[in-house]
Parts: C-alpha cells; sequence; structure tokens
C-alpha cells in the first residue's frame, strides 16, 4: 500500500510537469508584442527637466530684468533638484495634457503591436501613471536617464526643432512647452 501512494505523487508530480512544460511550449507559440516603457519613461524625465529648466528661466527675476552678471539670476543659483522640487507639480500639470502629442513625437523609439490606437492608450496610460506616481527626487534620482537613452532623447528633440511648427497649431503649443 506504501508503495502505490508513493507511485500515485510521482505520477502526480509527471503529470503537473508535464502540464506546465505543455503550456509554456503553447504560451511561447503566442506572438506577444511587449511594450517596453523604459525610454518612454526615460523621455518623459527628460521633458519634466526641459520644461522645469525653462520655467526657472522665465521666473527668473535677473532675467526679466536683463541683469548681466549670473549670481543675480535665480536660475543660476538653485540647483536642478531644487528647482524641480519646487516647480515639479506644475511642470507635470502641464504635460499630462500633451501625452499624446509627446507619444506621436517619440513613438519611433518605442516598441508597438501593430495597432495604432492600441499603442497611443497604453503608452499615454502608462505615461499618466508613471507622472502621477513619480516625485521630483525620483525622477532626479531614479537614474532613467543614462548616457545610452541620452542620445536617442536628445536625437528626438532635434528631429522635431528641424520639423518647425509644421504639425499644425496642436501642435505648436506642444512645441512651446517642452
Amino acid at each position: 500500500a506504501v508503495v502505490s501512494t508513493q507511485s500515485g505523487h510521482y505520477g502526480r508530480g509527471i503529470l503537473f510537469v508535464v502540464f506546465f512544460c505543455t503550456l509554456f511550449f503553447v504560451v511561447s507559440l503566442i506572438p506577444v508584442k511587449m511594450y517596453s516603457t523604459d525610454l518612454w519613461f526615460a523621455f518623459l524625465c527628460e521633458c519634466v527637466v526641459r520644461q522645469v529648466h525653462q520655467t526657472s528661466l522665465l521666473r527668473c527675476p535677473g532675467c526679466s530684468s536683463g541683469l548681466k552678471s549670473a549670481v543675480l539670476h535665480l536660475h543660476e543659483q538653485q540647483s536642478l533638484l531644487e528647482k524641480m522640487r519646487d516647480l515639479y507639480q506644475e511642470v507635470r500639470g502641464t504635460i499630462l495634457p500633451t501625452l499624446p502629442q509627446l507619444y506621436e513625437q517619440f513613438q519611433e523609439h518605442l516598441s508597438n503591436s501593430g495597432d495604432e490606437k492600441k499603442d497611443l492608450q497604453c503608452y499615454v496610460d502608462a505615461g499618466r501613471q508613471f507622472l502621477l506616481l513619480m516625485t521630483s527626487d525620483s525622477i532626479y534620482y531614479g537614474r532613467y536617464l543614462d548616457e545610452f537613452v541620452d542620445g536617442i532623447i536628445h536625437g528626438a528633440f532635434q528631429i522635431k526643432k528641424k520639423k518647425g511648427v509644421a504639425g499644425g497649431r496642436k501642435r505648436a503649443k506642444v512645441d512651446a512647452k517642452v
């Protein structure tokens, strides 16, 4: 009786292994296109940093007064982290509505499923969640931007500059913000 009980455990174990091997094989045959958000999040971080920098320049009393000495410019005195802590909430609010346009600007660098509407929705939703969950410190210290993605992201901004305002009114508004 003991032998038959042990062989029953072995039988169930073998069935378990066969089941999962079969399941793994079947799943591997299904063409699944995964979204990679790392580059998208890095691009959004760069958009935040650029917008923070631009906003700090616009609000600098030294710049608005036309002062020449760097010592008299608030944007020169503050570190990037300080500026991000001061302006992140506001900048995030200006970037969130422009996520579809930002996706269009950067989509050639992102993986896609072949369904443009689905891709747009997935990346915009992921970007919205990312920006809502992040803090200025997590973007600054998060290592989303590195030497590898720096060239890709800045290349996307260079392409946008070369295209100019050809995208129409909405595009011109986004170009002015980021």
